[in-house]
């Protein structure tokens, strides 16, 4: 069936906008002969698309490109986003290690569209030895849906009850105020606080251990978390009081300790080394600690301290003086 002129028309400027949104460099000349019209009818149709995208997409044009002999469009917007920072996105999400590899194709293919034809194929170049050998965390489990709907309920302060797999393969479901969501070395996390428990303090699932969400049909009055001072105090996903440590840096550089605690403050800067102090969430901050071997000395809290210590001598036990080294 032959379309009606307007019809063709229509469907014509529809093909040239959804091939320009593209990213493609169209040859007034070569689409004449496609579409079998005038090269001033192409051309008109150019008019119009640039007409429509200045109206209604400012910062956006239809331009002239010599080079390529052929007309594309152009970004001038300030919010436009550059292939390089496109690029940085990109190795943040291969290096993060969080998705599995359905999920990492869908991301990268929506990170990278955003792009030019021209630039796509040299980000394809450019990653596909590290996609490739990209290799996701244990778990393998689609999460960006169930982060979504965290995300939703976070918004709305919808009262959920969570179906939980613990460390040991138990299975808990708990009633909880979804209060944030946070990544953390390989692992998406649920900030949530208990219902109706006396603690105050926020609790930390992993996203990837969350089987079941059902909502409860009723908002919690919580006040939502300003996520980005919650980020500052939490930097070891495990649960607790909220402490300040106090401790002593010997180490060569006091940089890397201060962005791994957003909320330090030096306190004194001596030959021994410098004082810290910052605000954690939970005893998470040991695992840190223990890997920081004699550069670092926990000062206070006292009782967290002589706890530390504890632990300390604990290792010691494993690695007597005595022991012969076995090679």
């Amino acid at each position: 069936m032959t379309l009606k002129n307007e019809d063709s028309k229509a469907t014509r400027i529809l093909s040239l906008y959804d091939r320009l949104r593209k990213g493609f460099v169209l040859n007034k000349d070569e689409l004449a002969v496609e579409f079998a019209v005038n090269p001033k009818t192409v051309q008109r149709d150019l008019d119009e698309i640039r007409m429509y995208m200045a109206e209604h997409y400012p910062g956006e044009s239809v331009v002239y490109d010599h080079r390529n002999k052929g007309y594309r469009t152009e970004n001038n917007s300030d919010a436009a986003v550059s292939a390089v920072e496109v690029f940085a996105l990109v190795k943040i999400v291969l290096e993060s290690r969080a998705f599995n590899k359905p999920e990492l194709d869908k991301l990268l293919h929506a990170v990278i569209s955003v792009v030019s034809k021209a630039e796509q194929q040299a980000f394809k170049d450019l990653i596909l030895n590290e996609k490739f050998h990209y290799e996701p965390v244990t778990h393998g489990k689609p999460i960006l849906e169930r982060i979504w709907h965290l995300g939703q309920c976070i918004m709305k302060r919808e009262v959920i009850a969570i179906g939980y797999t613990i460390m040991n393969g138990e299975e808990r479901e708990r009633i909880v105020h979804p209060l944030a969501i946070v990544f953390s070395e390989f692992y998406f996390y649920l900030i949530a606080q208990f219902e109706g428990s006396e603690h105050r303090d926020p609790t930390f699932f992993r996203i990837d251990r969350i089987k079941t969400v059902k909502l409860q049909g009723r908002k919690h009055a919580n006040r939502r978390y300003e996520d980005g001072e919650l980020k500052r105090r939490v930097q070891f996903m495990y649960g607790g009081d909220l402490l300040r440590l106090r401790f002593l840096f010997k180490g060569p550089s006091l940089e890397a300790i201060l962005d791994r605690f957003p909320t330090a403050v030096v306190l004194a800067k001596g030959e021994e080394g410098t004082v810290i102090e910052a605000e954690v969430f939970g005893k998470g901050c040991f695992m840190w600690l223990l890997s920081q071997g004699k550069h670092v000395e926990l000062l206070g809290p006292e009782e967290l301290r002589a706890e530390f210590a504890e632990i300390v001598r604990g290792m010691n036990g494993l690695y007597p003086l005595s022991d012969d080294i076995v090679t």
